[in-house]
């Protein structure tokens, strides 16, 4: 009798757990009835919230338990990459009932469907934003074999690179690599520089990316200083239910320059690189792993011709021993607990690490001969060791308020061999709250709100300009909110606030900045935006205390240096369409943005006479130095197309896309030179080399960008093609420096080269491969097929035709 007692007491505690439990049991197909293992169910209660999640099956069953629900209406919502999410009402739950709900869910159009977050820093359609932002996808990424993030985002309507550095619709020209106005972040972190202010593209994980968004416009709201122009914010995966293996190996051989007399070494430039990523849910921790080892002999000519002749000539990966060759190796790691003990509370770590050696060149010897040679002390030679270490926590409250920390330190060493040695620390930290509105009875609004403190710390030779001793500090401190409202079923209203205050070696201020903006839906598929935004950026410590030199060009610092401001403004209208098989998005957008104290880096006598400080080795004090031009402005407009024609065993994929800037200056009169007792008169107009229509200097004002990718059920192909206007307006000193019967040494025929190419060529690359079942895929790309010769900037030439072979083995 007594053993029956506790068996009784457990039957009647069973049947009482029954009695109160709430179930929900299905599965989750995809449109041809394939099972979809690690789709997410998830549970919605009243204000939005979660009140159970689960993840379907390898046989695409699952069970969500909503035990202590009852009484409760309840949302479902079902979502897996790369299909179209799926909602259902269950209404109100019962006690000890369990519901039965299968899915079946169409796969995603991408671009109608597209959800980024660097807008509002919340989950959005991309279609619902009031600024203009683009999404790259993963494809644009992996199936170019992508070796640095550059030659993915030049793909891009409106973006263009000028020596590496960033342009968004023409908001920045050359600045020797001090100063970004584009903000570049990995997962809502920044990875600019502490001291300089710029990225390491090679650093960014080209592995392992869900999308890349692209904000064009003044962005300093939510993003900060450096987002003067724009945000390029890169989104990493994490891991679904099914353990994912990649692993990609490729290797390319540059063509001969096009001109044979500036070729005067033998041999072929080549290059080789793997990447690999696994990414796993082991219980509920989420771990990627990824890494990337690249060496390229680069295309320029080698640094001792004479060791590199025919006899000994051999690609050597991890050797740099020519102009514009590199190796790096770089590993990451993110571990994230999904689940803990404490409900809603998720917390991980991110790391990654690269180590590096690379020899660059700003300005060739001459034209044409030595187009691919280094003027005598231009090429620099840097072994880097670059690494960021990121943990976070972040916690859903019951009530629905969602609080995330994010914090980074990151470390940058760059020993270089030429008295230009620097390296940095930044310790940068986020707290963010997000609140929904339906907690206050105000339905569609949502608040986002945070506090930002960033450090950095650097010790250069490099920037131990002024009263600098090349010991150098910079503090931001920051506070932000914005304000979403969904107002009806069709408007949504965008605007906020942030004050940014910056120190910089006791030098210091402060501003606030705002902006507003509005999305219209004026039909099912049409959608009118408008905004207006606000930007301030404080100088870094390399445009204020930079000193030094490539050979007879110096490069001077300015502790005078102010911040400067700009705002934006831009009208667009996004229309989808269905044409037969063909469907997409079609966008437009005019946008102006003018800027104040706007800084270029800008040539002038700006150091002392060679005669007075003969050590300097510097040339009448001429040289380069970031200065104060005043106030100039940015007109323009933008077409998109972003759009996917679906055919019965074919699917071509599209994005193309042409932007028209004008970039003038409001004050080409003004006498930007710092020293009031100095007669000399540095203006736009003294600057410039074209000063027709006031142009701004190293911008292009017509950009066209074409990707189309055509895959079938084995063979997949795609064409690329993009093109520029050349830089009409740039330094005038390039031309004058070397006409200069004073200055001796000089000889870089910069008028000849461009007397005898006017313009820029179109470049076009393409791709063809074949995948098989079992994870193989074989890819042949050929970037630069007509093996153009050209210099987007001038004395710096672009690469000519590479042609790789890609291998790729994937385990899912």
């Amino acid at each position: 009798m007594q053993k029956r007692i506790p068996l009784l007491l457990v039957s009647l505690f069973v049947a009482s757990s029954m009695a109160w439990s709430q179930t929900i049991v299905g599965v989750v197909l995809d449109g041809q009835g394939d099972a979809l293992p690690g789709a997410f169910v998830t549970g919605i209660g009243a204000g939005d919230k979660i009140i159970g999640i689960t993840n379907s099956r390898v046989d695409g069953s699952y069970s969500l338990d909503l035990t202590g629900w009852a009484g409760t209406s309840v949302d479902l919502r079902c979502s897996y990459i790369g299909m179209e999410k799926a909602e259902k009402s269950l209404g109100v739950l019962s006690a000890g009932q369990t519901y039965t709900q299968n899915w079946n869910l169409e796969e995603s159009a991408e671009l109608i469907g597209q959800v980024v977050v660097s807008a509002g820093r919340f989950e959005q359609s991309a279609n619902e934003v009031t600024v203009s932002i683009d999404v790259i996808p993963p494809r644009i990424v992996e199936s170019r074999g992508t070796t640095t993030l550059e030659t993915a985002l030049e793909m891009n309507p409106g973006v263009t690179f000028v020596n590496g550095e960033p342009q968004i619709r023409s908001g920045s020209g050359f600045s020797y690599g001090a100063g970004s106005r584009v903000m570049i972040m990995v997962d809502d972190l920044p990875v600019l520089s502490g001291d300089a202010g710029r990225p390491t593209w090679g650093f960014l994980p080209v592995e392992n990316i869900e999308q890349i968004e692209i904000i064009k416009g003044a962005s300093s709201v939510l993003f900060g200083s450096a987002a003067l122009s724009g945000v390029i914010n890169v989104r990493t995966r994490f891991p679904d239910a099914r353990p994912l293996t990649r692993i990609n190996v490729q290797h390319g051989v540059y063509s001969n320059p096009r001109s044979g007399q500036a070729k005067y070494w033998k041999g072929a430039a080549q290059q080789s690189n793997v990447r690999f990523l696994h990414s796993q849910q082991l219980g509920s921790w989420d771990v990627v792993i990824g890494g990337n080892f690249l060496g390229d002999d680069g295309f320029l000519a080698p640094e001792d011709v004479e060791a590199n002749d025919a006899a000994n000539f051999r690609f050597q990966p991890w050797k740099v021993d020519r102009y514009g060759a590199e190796y790096r190796a770089r590993l990451n790691a993110n571990i994230r607990k999904r689940e803990s003990n404490v409900s809603g509370l998720t917390y991980g770590l991110n790391t990654n690490w690269q180590l590096g050696e690379s020899l660059n060149t700003l300005i060739w010897q001459n034209a044409p001969d030595s187009i691919y040679g280094a003027f005598d002390g231009a090429a620099t030679r840097t072994n880097q060791l670059i690494g960021t270490v990121d943990p976070y926590i972040q916690y859903l409250s019951p009530s629905g308020i969602r609080h995330n920390l994010r914090t980074r330190w990151q470390y940058l060493n760059n020993d270089n061999d030429n008295d230009q040695s620097n390296g940095s620390h930044v310790f940068y930290g986020e707290y963010q709250v997000f609140v929904n509105g339906d907690r206050w009875n105000i339905p569609g609004l949502k608040i986002t709100t945070g506090i930002v403190n960033l450090t950095a710390l650097s010790r250069a030779e490099l920037y131990s300009g002024g009263s600098s001793d090349g010991n150098n500090s910079a503090t931001n401190q920051s506070a932000y909110v914005q304000f979403d409202q969904s107002i009806g079923e069709r408007f949504k209203l965008s605007g906020g606030g942030r004050y940014e205050h910056f120190t910089v070696n006791g030098s210091s201020a402060g501003k606030p900045v705002f902006r507003l903006g509005g999305n219209y839906q004026l039909a099912e598929a049409t959608f009118l935006r408008s905004s207006y935004g606000q930007g301030f950026r404080f100088p870094t410590i390399a445009e204020r205390y930079i000193r030094t030199g490539l050979g007879a060009l110096q490069i001077y610092p300015n502790e005078e240096l102010r911040p400067e401001y700009s705002w934006s403004a831009e009208i667009g209208l996004k229309q989808g369409f269905k044409v037969g098989p063909f469907a997409g998005f079609l966008d437009l957008a005019l946008f102006r943005q003018d800027f104040r104290d706007f800084i270029e880096f800008t040539f002038g006598p700006w150091g002392p006479d060679e005669d007075e400080q003969p050590n300097e080795g510097n040339a009448y004090g001429l040289g380069f130095m970031s200065v104060n031009t005043g106030g100039s402005r940015v007109t323009g407009g933008e077409v998109s197309i972003n759009g996917r024609l679906q055919l019965d065993r074919i699917r071509i994929d599209v994005l193309t896309g042409y932007t028209y800037t004008n970039p003038v200056s409001t004050s080409p009169g003004f006498n930007y030179n710092p020293d009031t007792t100095s007669n000399y008169e540095a203006t736009y107009y003294g600057t410039s080399h074209d000063t027709t229509g006031l142009i701004l200097k190293y911008r292009s004002p017509h950009v066209f960008r074409f990707d189309a990718q055509i895959s079938g059920a084995k063979w997949f192909g795609g064409l690329s093609a993009r093109y520029q206007t050349n830089l009409r307006n740039f330094d005038q000193a390039f031309i004058a420096f070397e006409e200069n019967p004073a200055i001796s040494g000089i000889n870089w025929g910069a008028r000849v080269w461009l007397e005898q190419n006017p313009s820029l060529p179109w470049v076009m690359d393409a791709r063809f491969g074949r995948e098989w079942s079992n994870g193989h895929k074989i890819t042949l790309i050929v970037n630069n097929i007509a093996n153009a010769e050209y210099a987007i900037r001038p004395m710096s030439m672009e690469a000519p035709r590479l042609t790789t072979l890609m291998y790729t083995y994937e385990i899912n």
